[in-house]
């Protein structure tokens, strides 16, 4: 063998490794873009797919001016939600289901609000307690009724329904059944 067939080899074998290098290289981008995208895909599936559970609103009964149709507007307005509907009839609770957000309008009928936070509870969905910014404390019996579930929210003002419902609806992994 001359020294030109050796270097035409050398050359042909760096070429070779060039080449499987450059394979490998896109092989591995190829598969790792894949994972990346593909985690990404199905946490934006899971978000768009909690987006369009059904919030359901419960006013109390017998409250003057507490129908909460202006927070109602606002949840109905934001693209990013499905408002269903903003009731204070009892028999609605029967719609309460696991693709469901409850919103409960706190007011002086007890027996009423834990109707309702019962229904939801045993759906193991999450539930918001709006107190509607009158600095309406929370009475001891509604505690006691709260602590004995986990996935509940306390809030008393138009902007924090929406943000708790917002945060609620893009991290909390409900279980379809």
């Amino acid at each position: 063998m001359n020294g030109q067939t050796i270097y035409q080899h050398l050359s042909n074998l760096d070429l070779l490794v060039g080449t499987l290098t450059i394979i490998f290289s896109i092989a591995t981008g190829s598969l790792l873009t894949y994972k990346v995208m593909n985690t990404i895909l199905k946490r934006e599936k899971i978000f768009f797919h909690n987006l369009q559970r059904k919030i359901k609103v419960f006013y109390p009964p017998y409250e003057n001016n507490k129908e909460m149709e202006v927070e109602f507007e606002e949840i109905k307005n934001n693209r990013l939600f499905n408002a269903d509907f903003r009731t204070c009839d009892i028999r609605k609770i029967n719609n309460i289901d696991t693709k469901s957000l409850v919103i409960i309008g706190c007011g002086s009928d007890f027996s009423y609000f834990e109707s309702v936070y019962i229904k939801a509870t045993q759906y193991k969905i999450p539930v918001i307690i709006y107190t509607y910014g009158d600095s309406r404390a929370l009475e001891s019996k509604h505690w006691d009724l709260l602590n004995r579930y986990q996935w509940y929210s306390v809030c008393n003002t138009p902007i924090r329904l929406i943000s708790d419902v917002f945060t609620i609806l893009s991290t909390f992994t409900y279980e379809d059944k």
